[in-house]
C-alpha cells in the first residue's frame, strides 16, 4: 500500500513540474522584439496605418491591442526604433499585400528602446 502511495505521489509531482517548466517556456516566448515600421506604409497590410515589427530572422508581426498601449508605438512606427511587444493571444498567420505572410498578434504591453 505505501509502495502505491509513493507511487502515485511521485507521478504527481513530475506532472506538476513539468507542467511548471512548460508555463515559464511559454511565458519567454510570449514576447516578439524587432525594428518598427508603418504596416500599411510598407505594403503589408491594407486598410489604415499600424505598426509592424520586424524581427531578427525576417519574421513580421502586426501589432494590435488598445489605442493608449498602441499610440507611442504609433508615433515611433517610421523612426526605425527596435520594440518589444508582450503578446497576450495566440499569433494569427495572415498573407500581406506582398503575398508574403506576416503574424497579426494582440498585445499588451510595449516597450520603445531608444
Amino acid at each position: 500500500m505505501k509502495f502505491v502511495k509513493w507511487s502515485l505521489l511521485s507521478l504527481m509531482a513530475a506532472l506538476f513540474l513539468s507542467l511548471g517548466v512548460r508555463a515559464v517556456a511559454a511565458d519567454a516566448a510570449k514576447t516578439v522584439t524587432g525594428k518598427a515600421s508603418c504596416g500599411h506604409c510598407s505594403g503589408v497590410v491594407s486598410g489604415s496605418c499600424c505598426v509592424l515589427l520586424t524581427d531578427s530572422d525576417g519574421g513580421r508581426w502586426v501589432l494590435r491591442g488598445k489605442s493608449e498601449i498602441l499610440k507611442p508605438a504609433m508615433v515611433d512606427r517610421k523612426s526605425g526604433k527596435t520594440m518589444s511587444a508582450t503578446i497576450i493571444d495566440k499569433p494569427v498567420t495572415k498573407k500581406g499585400k506582398d503575398g508574403k505572410d506576416y503574424m497579426e498578434v494582440k498585445v499588451s504591453e510595449i516597450k520603445i528602446e531608444s
